[in-house]
This record gives C-alpha cells, sequence and structure tokens, in this order.
C-alpha cells in the first residue's frame, strides 16, 4: 500500500472575497468528510482527515472504489446527499457513527453515501503530484465512471463569481478556488483559496432544500 497519510493532502486557505480570475478553477464545497482513498490490488482504504480508517462505516464505498481498475491514491469528498442534491452533515454523522453490522446495513439503507473525486496522487506506480491540476484532472476523469456512489468533480474556469451566486442561489456552503497550473503540495497552499457562503443552512436545520443544476464542463 502507498505510504500516504492524511497528513499529505494539500488543505486550503480560507479568505472572504469572491472573485473570477483566468487561469483558476472554481469547484462546489461539499459539506462532508475529506476522505483519502487509497487502493492497490483488491485492497481499498478510506482515511479522514483525522488519519481515522471509515472503511467499518462506508463498506458500501469501499465496494465502488475497489470496482475500479488499477492502483491509485485520491482525495475526495466522503457525503451523505438529501433527495434535493445537498449535503447532509447530519445523515454523514449517523452514518459514521455505525459500527456494528446490522446498524451499518440499516445505515447504508437509510443514508446512501457518495464520494465527491476531485484529486489524484498517484496512478499505478506513478506520483503525479508534481503535475498542473488541470493534467491530474484528465489523468482522474479518465480513470473511472460516474456512478451512483463514485462522482467526477469538474469544476469551472475562471467564473469565480458566477459559481458563488449559485452557491448562494441554492444555499450551498461554499466554493473551492484553484490555480489550474499547481501541483498538488502537502499541507497549506495558497494555490487552493476556500470561500464559504456565511449564511449557509445545512438542509436538515430547514428541513427542505433545492438541488443545484449540473455545472457546465470544463471541457
Amino acid at each position: 500500500m502507498a505510504d500516504f497519510e492524511a497528513a499529505d493532502l494539500m488543505l486550503a486557505i480560507r479568505e472572504h472575497r469572491v472573485f473570477s480570475r483566468d487561469g483558476w478553477l472554481f469547484e462546489l464545497k461539499y459539506d462532508g468528510f475529506r476522505c483519502l482513498i487509497r487502493k492497490k490490488r483488491e485492497r481499498v482504504e478510506l482515511i479522514s482527515r483525522q488519519g481515522n480508517s471509515l472503511n467499518q462505516s462506508f463498506p458500501d464505498m469501499v465496494e465502488q472504489v475497489a470496482r475500479v481498475k488499477g492502483d491509485f491514491v485520491w482525495d475526495a469528498e466522503l457525503t451523505v446527499d438529501e433527495a434535493t442534491g445537498q449535503s447532509s452533515f447530519d445523515r454523514l454523522q449517523k452514518r459514521a457513527r455505525a459500527s456494528l453490522p446490522r446498524s451499518v446495513k440499516v445505515a447504508m439503507q437509510n443514508h446512501p453515501a457518495r464520494l465527491y473525486v476531485f484529486d489524484i496522487m498517484t496512478a499505478g506506480k506513478r506520483d503525479v503530484r508534481a503535475l498542473p491540476l488541470v493534467e491530474r484532472k484528465e489523468i482522474l476523469r479518465d480513470s473511472f465512471e460516474n456512478t451512483s456512489g463514485l462522482v467526477f468533480v469538474t469544476g469551472i474556469v475562471a467564473a469565480g463569481e458566477w459559481v458563488f451566486e449559485q452557491v448562494k442561489a441554492h444555499d450551498f456552503e461554499g466554493m473551492i478556488a484553484k490555480r489550474m497550473d499547481a501541483p498538488y503540495q502537502r499541507g497549506r497552499s495558497r494555490d487552493w483559496i476556500k470561500l464559504k457562503y456565511e449564511h449557509y443552512s445545512r438542509p436538515e436545520a430547514l428541513g427542505f432544500g433545492r438541488k443545484l443544476p449540473p455545472l457546465p464542463s470544463v471541457d
């Protein structure tokens, strides 16, 4: 198994000024658990940002990742989504608390999980972290097809202010701005900027929500 741990994750710097800029990619920020995904042969490990294994509580996600061909290390956000398309942190926490086989089975049925995969660190035996973000995205996109549980995160080029307007209109948590030519670096970097929607209300607190239409492809 590759020697990548939670400490190797790239982290964003938080800012408050929304911007649009050439050479930057803007992604939705999902309300879930940051997840390092390691796969080598038949072995899959889902690791939280705190370094804890998530395999026991999310065997359905382990199974879906195991179906993807090849060895790799991915960076993703683990969520439980409402029917509206919004992520529910409350439901995700309920999933994570399940540990006994019977309770995990019930939780899987009541709170199906999803992995939004947005970056790749290794592909096979190749360490791709030094490549620009846009090249890593191409490698990641070609490595699997979207399913009900695995979703490739594309993003929108340059139009950060437009993306943030969609975030506000549909009550999402925020967005992440990323330099398209930046390598993947361990720890916090100004190449990734987190912009949170200050008036975001988690859907379980409201009891309703609206689904955000699919954003145009980066292609």
